[in-house]
């Protein structure tokens, strides 16, 4: 997803991950990645005890196969195989959880989402570890895929320092400089990640790590969640060097 030529750039892009930030789909990936796994290479490897937090889909594939005891070479060369059979049961879990209402948006986040699209000069963008398609089919399984207007994925690298360099790249128009750029996420791996591009970057504890243990990251934000949302904002503009006008926010 590259950004489109328009009348006014946006002077900022606020990247978001998606699990553990955005959403959580209640187990969902994990059960389609294990039917993948299973149908492509018969074993999941030790899938019960892998953290996914912070990583692509591909070094997943990567991880638990070779962890498995399966030749990286080979793993690499079916891995094509794995993404039809992912993206279908995805689909299917998704669909059976958002029924179930088991498909959860993060506090604070739709108002959030919302309230960065109403300001001016500012645009949405997803910097994901998912491929493409399964972070297209998340999304709208949970009702917010329509804000983002450029993004890189596990699709573009297994390595999230290139996802983020290709996210970068692509927010760019007709090769004129980048939008300031900051990058939200709940792991140690997104803020490292808006390192590598010389981002800000944003940390939210609704996943997997503490606010202590991502305020050891360095990260230029911690937030407990997106609560806040006037907060959030006031600070999401600060690091774009944006400010926020009396009554904005919410």
């Amino acid at each position: 997803m590259e950004l489109e030529k328009a009348a006014a750039p946006p002077k900022v892009l606020v990247f978001f991950d998606i699990d553990g930030t955005l959403l959580l789909t209640d187990g969902a990936g994990r059960v389609a990645i294990r039917a993948a796994l299973e149908t492509v290479y018969g074993t999941s490897g030790h899938l019960d005890a892998y953290v996914f937090h912070g990583k692509t889909d591909p070094q997943i594939v990567v991880e638990l196969m070779c962890g498995a005891g399966l030749d990286e070479s080979e793993v690499r060369r079916r891995m094509a195989e794995v993404w039809p059979v992912y993206l279908e049961v995805l689909e299917r879990e998704l669909e059976v959880r958002r029924a179930a209402d088991r498909i959860t948006l993060l506090p604070g986040v739709v108002v959030l989402l919302q309230a960065l699209v109403e300001k001016e000069g500012v645009s949405l963008g997803l910097l994901t570890g998912n491929i493409e398609e399964g972070a297209r089919l998340k999304l709208a399984a949970a009702g917010v895929a329509s804000d983002f207007v450029v993004g890189a994925y596990g699709s573009d690298s297994e390595d999230r320092a290139e996802v983020a360099r290709v996210a970068q790249e692509r927010s760019r128009v007709d090769g004129t400089a980048a939008p300031a750029m900051i990058v939200v996420g709940d792991t140690p791996e997104d803020v490292a990640c808006a390192r590598a591009v010389n981002a800000a970057a944003v940390a939210v504890a609704t996943g997997r790590h503490s606010v202590s243990e991502l305020e050891e990251t360095g990260a230029d934000a911690v937030f407990e969640d997106f609560s806040d949302t006037k907060e959030v904002v006031a600070r999401i503009l600060s690091l774009s060097g944006m400010t926020v006008g009396r009554g904005e926010g919410r």
